[in-house]
């Protein structure tokens, strides 16, 4: 679906802006630490971009439907980031790491404002910010992608998009346009909207990602813990200092970076 904005631009406001981006229709607000140089942070850019439909095209009736903003453009960035880097697995890898944020949330939080629709009543919405509108909200519609499938979903992206563009609604208007949309589909019979929207803590089901990127950066990290230990040990009870070592690792985008160089009695 085409963005209805002609131009987007990204403006890098002063250290003090308290934020990573923020969105606006036409321009994007950045933190300057987004500058990293090496498109590390490119996924915060994407990010902001899909709230140009989510969000601004399609936006959350109250506070408490905040997850049909978030959920849905964590949903599109990461969509995104696995075209960016030409590969699918990407999508799985970066949903590994916000289903550990949302378990540390969900601990931290009171259960109250661990459900993906919860009652704020008089409480300050952003006492209840996380990461679990987007993380659950997210995990939401990637069980409802693999029920139906991933090119039945997208095209049903495009279509709630069509449906409720430059307007606001409740996370009900979505669920019921999802099940008229997919009526007769059977996949979708028994999933369970209830404890899905209301329900406190964790999902009601636990998502199953391509776990290839994140055993290969896994492995990697141990093989730095490992190797640490062993030169640390060896450093107590060796009078060498000449040893130098190298270590090269494929990474997950197939570039080979230095992993870790050790230089004994140098600094």
């Amino acid at each position: 679906m085409k963005n209805r904005n002609e131009r987007y631009d990204l403006l890098c406001l002063p250290p003090s802006f308290p934020h990573g981006g923020m969105e606006n229709p036409c321009l994007t607000f950045v933190t300057p630490t987004f500058l990293a140089g090496d498109e590390s942070l490119v996924g915060v850019v994407a990010h902001e971009i899909a709230h140009s439909w989510s969000g601004n095209l399609v936006t959350n009736a109250t506070w408490e439907h905040f997850w049909l903003n978030e959920g849905w453009t964590l949903w599109l960035e990461r969509k995104m980031m696995a075209v960016a880097k030409k590969d699918n697995r990407f999508f799985d890898f970066l949903a590994i790491g916000g289903w550990k944020r949302m378990i540390y949330d969900v601990d931290l939080f009171p259960p109250k404002f661990t459900s993906l629709i919860p009652k704020l009543q008089d409480d300050d919405p952003d006492n209840a910010f996380s990461s679990i509108p987007y993380e659950k909200g997210f995990n939401l519609l990637f069980s409802l992608e693999q029920r139906v499938g991933s090119k039945s979903f997208e095209v049903f992206a495009k279509a709630y998009l069509q449906k409720f563009k430059l307007s606001t609604i409740p996370s009900f208007e979505f669920r019921d346009f999802f099940i008229e949309y997919f009526k007769g589909n059977k996949a979708i019979h028994d999933f369970d909207w209830k404890t899905w929207l209301h329900g406190p803590g964790m999902p009601p089901e636990t998502s199953k990602f391509d776990q290839t990127l994140a055993t290969e950066a896994i492995d990697l990290a141990n093989a730095w813990i490992t190797i640490d230990g062993t030169f640390a040990e060896d450093s107590m009870t060796s009078d060498k200092d000449t040893s130098k070592f190298t270590i090269y690792t494929e990474l997950a985008d197939g570039s080979n970076y230095m992993f870790f160089r050790l230089t004994h009695g140098s600094m």
